[in-house]
């Protein structure tokens, strides 16, 4: 038969059957019983009087299936084998083994289990106790299910599938429980409430892309779930343990950080946080609200406040993020304080308040000391013009000096209100307009226009590593903007460098501070004196000038891994030995006309009508050329001019880059050579 009843009203049933004048065993069987909360298969209640016992009964109880949904128990095996027996007092108690086959975690395989049942009261005391685990219930047999529960040492393992009832591929490895709980369940709603300790909690969801190991926290809750809707209140505090959700990993203090949540999940599986409000000492303080949908995006974002000091937060809160972001061993200390508001895939406010920040990228890619000020921005408001300044700062080992950037919002964008200057090796780099679209939704997320005055080139060769150049570099950049992940160059750079000029177009930068930038760009080079380029690379002295193009360049860590190279001379000049020794080297060639070796020696320079060398790189090797196709093959790298007249051919068309940039690295830094 099918019986809808209540646990509490089972237990009635046997006391009923039980002061009934019994002298042979009684056996009831249910194929299905239904309960709120809990459902059962093939029930059996045997029931036989202790003929030598008087008011002493053997109690068998076994299920085929039980399935408690909110427990995640779907076919659970239920045994029990004992006594039922009336006390002095009118009440009856029940001691046995108790047995479940299936359960999750493999809770109570072997645990004990009394009973007492009181009439007067209408009430079930429960205690279930397994080694070092006891769970006290007491419930009312006159009510729908109603439990109170005292919680000893309980393993979370047992409760794994509860939570994967609530999170389809989430369990529990390891854990305690501790703490006194309230459970009532009503039709297809369950409610859950107390307060709880835990102690160790192992966990993991989304195939371990959410997880928590060593992980403790106490508190007040209350759960309510039903077809619709799952919530959960939470005050309380962590305390201790490893977090992981995505990119973000935290390392948890060991003692209490406060946290008070208000969570709801629907049936479709959004998640929305109403409330967030956590405080790890002075490290991080956080009132916030959040939204994700079903499949764990971020559908809302709202930060009331955070503030965060940065030598605590970062190693604690941000290192793997950051390190997923390419910026692995950022170092940080100062204050922040920052509100957001992030909704349907837009930022719609943004306020920052900055004091004695400094940050520094291990990496030595960027630093930054002594930042101070704020940024306030609110779509569709006009707000009061703020300002951001920093006493140094330094981008890849260039040094930026003390500035002041004055910032107001203009028609939803983040503008400066008037150039900046930076200082920069010896001159300035000045920010002539800067614009930022803090919401992301245009194509150009942020543009900026910047012109360099006096800029030593001495220093800047100091900075970058580069042989000593001499003299100042002056350019301007009209119009850089970033565009889809990269920084593009509107228009063009153009620079003075060693009496001439170097024009850079279609340049895109991305990944700058990535663990492998790019860098693409086309260079175009006119009037260069060779005179002083040629005496600070140590390759022979060449007098002339130099111009040409660079296509196609593609750098990717800053070397080279594309390009169409052809440099030239324009109006002849002169070429000295060392540079004819080397040239011969790069062109894997040698000396073909003109005088012979041993007369060669007599001759410090050398007249020259032109000099020309080309390079595709693709693929790391080198197809080079010349001015043009050498007579009997290979091509003329430089033509003479008179006398002594000499002419160097190149043979080797396809040269590996790795060796090429070994006999140039051989060029610059060898010592001059004998010709005999």
């Amino acid at each position: 038969m099918r019986v809808i009843a209540s646990i509490p009203r089972l237990c009635g049933l046997l006391l009923v059957l039980a002061a009934l004048p019994v002298h042979a065993a009684i056996t009831l069987h249910a194929r299905v019983l239904d309960a709120p909360g809990i459902a059962a298969r093939d029930v059996r209640v045997v029931l036989a009087p202790e003929m030598a016992q008087p008011g002493v009964f053997a109690l068998r109880l076994s299920a085929a299936a039980v399935a408690v949904p909110a427990l995640g128990w779907k076919q659970v095996g239920l045994g029990v084998a004992g006594t039922l027996q009336r006390q002095s007092d009118g009440r009856w108690r029940m001691q046995a083994p108790l047995q479940l086959r299936g359960a999750p975690g493999r809770a109570l395989r072997d645990a004990q289990i009394e009973v007492t049942l009181d009439p007067l009261s209408d009430t079930a005391v429960i205690v279930i106790s397994q080694g070092a685990t006891r769970i006290d219930a007491a419930l009312p047999m006159d009510a729908p299910l109603h439990v109170q529960l005292q919680l000893t040492a309980l393993p979370l393992s047992w409760l794994g599938g509860a939570l994967a009832a609530a999170s389809p591929g989430a369990s529990i490895r390891n854990g305690s429980a501790n703490g006194s709980v309230a459970l009532d369940a009503d039709g297809g709603s369950v409610r859950v409430s107390g307060r709880l300790g835990v102690e160790g909690l192992a966990a993991f969801a989304q195939g371990g892309s959410v997880a928590a190991q060593g992980f403790g926290l106490r508190g007040d809750f209350n759960l309510q779930h039903d077809a619709q809707v799952t919530r959960l209140d939470f005050d309380g505090a962590l305390r201790g343990g490893e977090l992981l959700a995505g990119s973000f990993y935290a390392q948890l203090p060991a003692r209490d950080a406060p946290l008070d949540v208000n969570l709801s999940r629907d049936a479709a599986g959004a998640l929305r946080i109403s409330r967030l409000d956590y405080q790890d000492g002075t490290a991080v303080a956080l009132n916030a609200s959040m939204a994700l949908s079903a499949k764990g995006a971020l559908d809302s974002l709202v930060v009331n406040h955070a503030n965060i000091d940065l030598a605590r937060a970062i190693p604690r809160y941000a290192s793997t993020w950051l390190q997923s972001h390419g910026l692995p061993g950022l170092q940080g200390m100062g204050q922040a304080h920052v509100a957001l508001d992030w909704r349907r895939g837009a930022l719609n406010a943004l306020q920052v308040r900055l004091q004695n920040v400094d940050m520094a990228d291990t990496s030595g890619r960027f630093a930054i000391a002594g930042l101070n000020g704020a940024l306030d921005w609110r779509s569709g408001a006009t707000l009061a013009p703020t300002t951001l300044g920093w006493r140094a700062a330094s981008i890849y080992h260039l040094p930026l000096g003390t500035a002041q950037l004055h910032l107001r919002d203009d028609k939803g964008l983040l503008a400066l209100t008037a150039p900046a200057q930076i200082p920069l090796l010896g001159g300035s780099m000045l920010a002539q307009h800067f614009s930022f679209d803090p919401t992301g939704t245009q194509r150009t997320r942020w543009s900026t226009g910047l012109a360099f005055v006096g800029v030593s080139l001495g220093e800047l060769s100091g900075a970058l590593g580069w042989p000593a150049f001499r003299g100042t570099l002056g350019g301007a950049i009209p119009d850089l903007r970033w565009q889809n992940g990269r920084a593009v160059l509107q228009g063009g750079l153009s620079m003075q460098v060693f009496g001439g000029y170097v024009e850079v177009t279609r340049m895109s930068l991305a990944h700058l501070f990535g663990v492998a930038p790019e860098l693409g760009a086309d260079l175009s080079l006119r009037d260069i004196e060779l005179a002083p380029l040629t005496s600070v690379f140590n390759f022979g002295e060449i007098t002339g000038k130099l111009g040409g193009n660079v296509r196609g360049l593609r750098l990717v860590s800053w070397h080279p891994v594309a390009f169409q190279a052809e440099l030239h001379t324009t109006g002849g000049g002169r070429i000295s030995q060392r540079a004819v020794k080397n040239l011969t080297s790069v062109g894997g060639g040698g000396l073909a006309g003109g005088i012979e070796g041993a007369v060669l020696r007599l001759f410090r320079t050398f007249p020259y009508k032109r000099i020309g060398l080309s390079c595709t790189l693709a693929n790391d090797i080198c197809t080079m050329g010349g001015i043009k196709p050498a007579e009997g093959g290979g091509y003329s790298i430089v033509e003479g001019d008179g006398l002594p007249y000499i002419h160097i051919i190149g043979h080797q068309t396809r040269v590996d880059w790795p060796t090429l940039l070994s006999r140039l690295q051989a060029a610059t830094t060898g010592k001059g050579p004998v010709i005999r």
